[in-house]
């Protein structure tokens, strides 16, 4: 499912890339973004924040959600746009509580992890515009995770180690929905990226649900 669902978005990208030579100049932009994880299905998982001081948290300054791509927008009238995007981000939350076993084998305090995932996003969309600059569009997207890294807490002055899970799926299909703004020299977009299915493998999927969706700012600079 997941490698036919991954064609299909590039085929849409290819074809949305294809006419741009026809018709109306396309855009081209290089972007940037700060992202918020949110939780479905999981009230065990938090929101990260984009950025935060916590004198209670280690490390003390949290530096959430980021990435940078590649956008182009395509006029195709006067009301209508193709727009193809993609990214890699990181995406940060806080992981569901555990309690940490120590050196002698019991349990120490409960502890909530902050985690990330770094992935590469692909969208397609289609946009109507509400007037001569803003546009709102829906279309096919999908989240490919590259890597998930969690940080632990450091036990007898030892460093915080990094550990990666492994019991994600690789690849997530979304639902995106978005709120463009377009000026003579920058993008402005807000983007909400449903995650359509659960995020845990099959072995665990049986008995635990973990859905999630994505909220991003992004700035794009026109080249």
């Amino acid at each position: 499912m997941s490698l036919k669902i991954t064609t299909l978005l590039l085929f849409l990208l290819f074809s949305a890339g294809k006419t741009y030579s026809q018709g109306a100049e396309p855009a081209y932009y290089i972007t940037v973004n700060s992202n918020l994880y949110l939780p479905v299905n999981n009230p065990a998982k938090g929101v990260y924040p984009i950025l935060w001081y916590d004198k209670e948290t280690t490390p003390k300054l949290l530096i959430g959600g980021f990435g940078v791509g590649f956008a182009g927008l395509k006029p195709l009238n006067n009301k209508l746009s193709l727009k193809g995007q993609a990214n890699i981000s990181k995406h940060a939350y806080w992981d569901e509580a555990f309690y940490m076993i120590d050196a002698n084998g019991f349990a120490g305090q409960k502890f909530s992890a902050g985690s990330a995932d770094y992935a590469l996003g692909l969208t397609a969309t289609a946009h109507y515009f509400l007037g001569k600059r803003i546009s709102l569009g829906a279309g096919l997207g999908s989240q490919v995770q590259l890597v998930t890294f969690s940080r632990l807490p450091a036990y007898y002055d030892q460093e915080a180690s990094v550990s990666v899970q492994q019991q994600y799926k690789r690849f997530m299909p979304t639902l995106p929905l978005e709120l463009t703004l377009q000026s003579k020299k920058h993008l402005y977009n807000i983007r909400y990226e449903y995650g359509l299915l659960n995020r845990y493998k099959s072995t665990i999927a049986a008995y635990k649900k973990d859905k999630y969706s994505l909220l991003s700012f992004e700035i794009g600079f026109k080249l």
